[in-house]
């Protein structure tokens, strides 16, 4: 990147930065901010730090290694910008702070960060909320001046004891800090919210109500989180707030690439959904959902949708699903994510779907994290998929599995026959993420083989049936099923049953290609294996050497 006086700004300049700012590290972490900090014509004294303050860290880190302090101000002003952008791809929570360390380096870097608004977009708040947050909140929108601004709002508590009155965070909190943002709506372009209860949300769905105009708004994340109420049966509380609210009073939102509603619901006829490359609709109770017509506006009126994401429930498919023949296509769509509470609405939900693109699919039995039963036996679900898949005529061809090269599933049942058949279509599957599923899937990634037989019989809800395509019976001959796959993830399974399997695969004549990488997530708990040797959350030291054995990259990761 080269300035206006002719010097580039290297990359290494940034990196040299960012270790100054590491240096005082203390200062960024510090959300509590105090207010002293943050007047435009203070220098705080922080001389008892090791080395003695950063004027000695300037002398000899900045002016020894590059000279820095001869650089005119406009060029420091874009390396502070550049070495914030380094940080903030290692560490985006942490970044938003970072221009408080540079301000308060030297005279001279504080003269010229205060006066870069780029340095003063991001604005991150947490609890606890106090008055010096709002200090901070002030600051930063002030310092930023015209620049679009990236908001995260992560009121989340730990210890919350679940009772929707009794949170720290409340809705005067909520109100204060909404109405301070609110004058600089034109400059969001990121807004993410996220809160334990609903008083907040509803707080801003109500204070946004009168915006008439978001040029720069390219994403947008509410997120009530709790997960619980999209059991089976559960409604909507508290139920004196369920009225439903048009997201930012129904105006047009002209750049609006993502969003994401997670236990938050809208008014979905009023709300203004369109043109969205991604959408995200989580853990809804049931009875605050879109009905089907609603939802099929809303995807028809996003033909460029490339990532679609439903956990929980969709549309309500009671009274309004009366056209088993209705199927929403959509052409562009590469990523769907797909959870489910209930398997008799998911199988009906699935049936109306068309994703010709689809490259990338993640399944999850949500009722595992949910319901007290656990996780419920999808295999009228993976027969649905498989089934989708075997019509060599495109039109019919509803869920291409033999093009998805990602696969994600979590805690979902089924025997080892389906998972079988299921994993056999997966014939350009390059990557495999799996967590809390049981002996049966592990085993069916083995080496084995299949007889092509009959038309297996698969208990479907009536309405679905009549749009079922004919099954081909075409599983492939290799011995063993994702021929391509060469990406392992898991976590929470059988670990020597795992070792096992891959140890198969890698074998001679399992017609597959070997694993190359292998990620485990383990529990930080060690026990010790039957066999005596040393283990760490189920694996022992004879699956570690069995899986090195077959030459795999072996990564092992602690929770």
């Amino acid at each position: 990147m080269a300035g206006s006086s002719g010097y580039v700004i290297c990359c290494s300049s940034a990196v040299m930065i960012k270790s100054v700012l590491h240096s005082n590290s203390s200062l960024a972490l510090n959300r509590q901010v105090r207010p002293d900090l943050l007047k435009d014509n203070s220098f705080a004294s922080i001389s008892s730090r090791t080395p003695r303050d950063l004027g000695m860290i300037y002398t000899s880190q900045v002016r020894s290694a590059s000279g820095i302090h001869r650089l005119p101000d406009e060029i420091l002003s874009s390396i502070f910008f550049n070495a914030i952008q380094v940080y903030d791809n290692d560490d985006p929570s942490e970044a938003a702070y970072f221009p408080l360390t540079i301000s308060h380096t030297c005279s001279r870097w504080r003269k010229v960060s205060i006066s870069t608004g780029s340095l003063w977009t991001s604005i991150r708040l947490c609890l606890p909320h106090s008055s010096n947050q709002l200090t901070y909140l002030k600051t930063w929108l002030s310092r930023s001046k015209f620049y679009s601004l990236d908001i995260l709002l992560d009121f989340r508590d730990e210890d919350w004891g679940w009772e929707e009155d009794d949170h720290l965070f409340t809705h005067d909190a909520a109100n204060e800090i909404i109405s301070i943002i609110l004058p600089h709506v034109k400059r969001w372009r990121h807004i993410e919210f996220f809160t334990d209860t609903w008083v907040p949300i509803h707080a801003f769905l109500n204070l946004t109500q009168d915006v008439v105009d978001l040029p720069v708004l390219k994403s947008v994340a509410l997120s009530r989180c709790n997960a619980y109420f999209a059991r089976k049966g559960e409604c909507f509380k508290p139920v004196e707030m369920r009225r439903a609210i048009p997201l930012f009073g129904g105006a047009h939102l002209p750049a609006l690439q993502d969003l994401s509603l997670v236990g938050v619901h809208v008014d979905w006829r009023r709300s203004i959904l369109v043109n969205l490359l991604e959408l995200e609709l989580k853990f809804h109770a049931y009875d605050v959902v879109p009905d089907l017509g609603e939802f099929v506006v809303i995807l028809k009126s996003c033909p460029d949708l490339e990532r679609l994401s439903i956990v929980g429930w969709g549309p309500r498919l009671d009274a309004t699903f009366t056209e088993p023949k209705r199927v929403m296509s959509m052409v562009k769509l590469t990523r769907f994510v797909f959870g489910f509470v209930d398997v008799e609405y998911a199988v009906m939900l699935l049936s109306l779907f068309r994703l010709p693109s689809i490259c990338e699919l993640e399944l999850e039995d949500v009722s595992a994290i949910v319901d007290p039963a656990g996780p419920s036996d999808a295999t009228s679900i993976l027969n649905l998929l498989s089934l989708s898949s075997t019509n060599s005529d495109s039109n019919s061809c509803f869920f291409p599995l033999y093009q998805i090269e990602c696969l994600e599933l979590r805690s979902i049942r089924s025997s080892e026959a389906v998972f079988a058949q299921f994993l056999h279509y997966f014939n350009s599957l390059e990557k495999i993420d799996l967590s809390d599923v049981d002996s049966a899937l592990l085993s069916s990634l083995g080496p084995q083989r299949f007889s092509p037989g009959p038309e297996p019989k698969i208990e479907v809800p009536h309405k679905v049936r009549s749009r079922r395509p004919s099954f081909v019976s075409s599983l492939s001959t290799s011995l063993a099923p994702c021929p391509q796959l060469v990406d392992l993830t898991c976590r929470r399974v059988d670990m020597s049953l795992l070792s096992s399997v891959i140890f198969a695969r890698a074998e001679a004549g399992s017609g597959v290609r070997p694993l190359q990488l292998v990620q485990l997530e383990l529990d930080d708990d060690a026990n010790e294996s039957d066999d005596g040797a040393s283990t760490t959350s189920g694996l022992s030291g004879r699956d570690r050497t069995s899986l090195l054995k077959t030459g795999v990259d072996l990564i092992i990761n602690h929770a």
